[in-house]
């Protein structure tokens, strides 16, 4: 089995796709949001090591063959401030990683994040985080692409990230290709259930949010066939007939 170190786990979605294969297994898993935790723990048979990361010793992780990490995009993300590494929050957690993985050199590095990461600062951010991929030893064996959910999933959604591959040994990178596409045939009525009503507290009801969201939505949906984002000041119809990449809290990006 191959041992996996997931880094800003969330609730293991990336995780998730590598236990599917039943060659993986999961040795460590850190993730800060403590609500990400109660779900990723519910899911999975591993116990999350919640520390903030700029606070876990390389030593104290166990050996592991793969590192795979979506580290947090909010400061690369059109819903954000764009402010990329200088972002006080978030922008350095990237580098938290490679203090990890230029100890450890992994012999798989599987990252994501949002599409906007490769544009950013005019492809800076991009060059830069390959550069320190490239001098901790996976030089000329990475492989990057933006893929779209709707395309490789069968998944009515349009989500689109970028995925950065990364390989130690030349043999693995050149066995290695990034997925085909596949053909989508669900629509969003086979995922969601329309007819059965659930909580109350899943649905926008009139004053549960500030200012006039609910008469805005009202008068604007008039398709039952697609789906309707509120996109701070205004509905927006989603004409592909896809559900959108929820924004994030701070756009208050509902949809």
């Amino acid at each position: 089995m191959y041992k996996i170190c997931s880094l800003f786990a969330g609730v293991g979605g990336i995780d998730l796709g590598f236990l599917e294969t039943n060659k993986c297994e999961i040795v460590y898993a850190n993730e800060f949001d403590k609500y990400a935790v109660e779900t990723y723990e519910k899911n999975f048979n591993t116990k999350v090591d919640c520390r903030d990361i700029h606070d876990v010793k390389v030593n104290e992780i166990p050996e592991f063959d793969i590192m795979v990490g979506g580290f947090p995009c909010t400061s690369f993300s059109v819903a954000g401030y764009r402010k990329g590494f200088e972002d006080d929050r978030t922008g350095d957690l990237f580098f938290e990683m490679e203090r990890i993985f230029k100890e450890r050199r992994p012999r798989v590095i599987f990252l994501e994040n949002v599409k906007n990461l490769v544009g950013h600062d005019k492809g800076n951010t991009f060059k830069t985080i390959i550069e320190r991929l490239e001098e901790a030893g996976y030089k000329d064996k990475i492989k990057c692409q933006v893929l779209n959910a709707c395309e490789y999933g069968n998944i009515p959604q349009n989500r689109e990230r970028i995925y950065i591959v990364a390989f130690r040994d030349k043999e693995d990178f050149d066995r290695f290709q990034m997925p085909l596409p596949i053909p989508l045939n669900k629509s969003i009525k086979d995922v969601f259930n329309f007819e059965t009503k659930v909580d109350d507290k899943y649905y926008y009801t009139e004053g549960k949010y500030k200012g006039n969201i609910y008469k805005l939505l009202t008068e604007e949906m008039d398709d039952e066939n697609t789906v309707y984002q509120w996109r701070r000041k205004y509905v927006r119809k989603n004409q592909s007939n896809l559900v959108p990449t929820l924004t994030a809290n701070m756009g208050e990006g509902r949809t």
